[in-house]
């Protein structure tokens, strides 16, 4: 009697895997050595690398996460009851989920059926007299309208906020995403993105007091960072200025965020490879 042929099943293919190479992991292993896990030095250089790679007099400010960021972008523009906020139908919760988080009410404005973008001809017909902001997600790496975006924020005296989890390296009319003249934009670095730390994100914004609110509210309200009581020459003492938020980015993830920056061309070009090959 024959024994019955195990059943042959496809070998899996994942969806994306994390290109990690040895520099990020001897990164990570001198950040073990170091004792520096949590936010730090390499978050420190990390955020200021990725500012210069942006470039347009930006300031960084890494999270643990794009929706970290975003909830802060919400929180620093004062938005909450009472507000509404623009946001595209088609995007994953987060873009929605942290309108909410602040009290306020996310308004729904349909795709385009090629870019899945945001409609831009529909937006304007969302703004009422509590609109506050657009958040313009560019789906799957293709960049939103942002010239019109724009416009109409400036028409209407809105704040944008780009949710640009998908979106790196993306350029719109020359200019990275990141580099534009909204108020705020937010990048992931989830496992599947580009960059990727396995949790994280960055915000990114010219406007200085953003900046300053986004880094006290990351960790807990307190109004200095961890690295600047805890480095040689600091001062333990801080004061909890406002009922802040857990979304600091640990030294660990910088560690490999750190390297990712240094290859990211050469990861999105393997990706436009593979993409090309499908």
């Amino acid at each position: 009697m024959n024994a019955p042929q195990a059943t042959l099943k496809p070998p899996f293919l994942p969806f994306a895997l994390p290109d990690i190479g040895e520099d990020e992991i001897a990164e990570v292993v001198s950040c073990l050595r170091s004792g520096w896990l949590s936010t730090g030095p390499r978050c420190a250089q990390f955020e200021k690398n990725f500012a210069a790679h942006l470039g347009g007099g930006v300031a960084c400010v890494a999270v643990n996460s794009a929706t970290a960021g975003l909830h802060l972008a919400v929180e620093a523009l004062g938005i909450g009851p009472g507000d509404e906020v623009i946001v595209p139908v088609h995007t994953f919760t987060a873009t929605a989920e942290i309108v909410r988080y602040m009290g306020a009410d996310p308004v729904f404005v349909d795709v385009e059926p090629g870019s899945l973008n945001i409609d831009v001809s529909k937006i304007e017909a969302a703004v009422t007299p509590r609109t506050r902001a657009i958040i313009p997600v560019h789906y799957a790496g293709l960049a939103c309208d942002m010239a019109a975006i724009l416009e109409i924020a400036r028409r209407h005296d809105l704040r944008v906020i780009e949710d640009a989890a998908h979106a790196l390296p993306t350029t719109f009319g020359g200019t990275q995403v990141g580099a534009l003249e909204s108020d705020v934009t937010v990048f992931s670095f989830y496992v599947t993105k580009t960059l990727a730390t396995g949790e994280g994100g960055m915000l990114v914004t010219r406007d200085a007091e953003i900046a300053k609110r986004a880094k006290v509210m990351r960790l807990h309200g307190i109004n200095r960072d961890v690295f600047d009581r805890y480095r040689a020459g600091g001062n333990w003492y801080y004061e909890v200025i406002a009922p802040g938020f857990k979304y600091n980015l640990t030294d660990l993830a910088a560690a490999i965020g750190l390297h990712q920056l240094r290859r990211l061309d050469e990861m999105h070009r393997r990706r436009e490879q593979i993409a090309e090959a499908y």
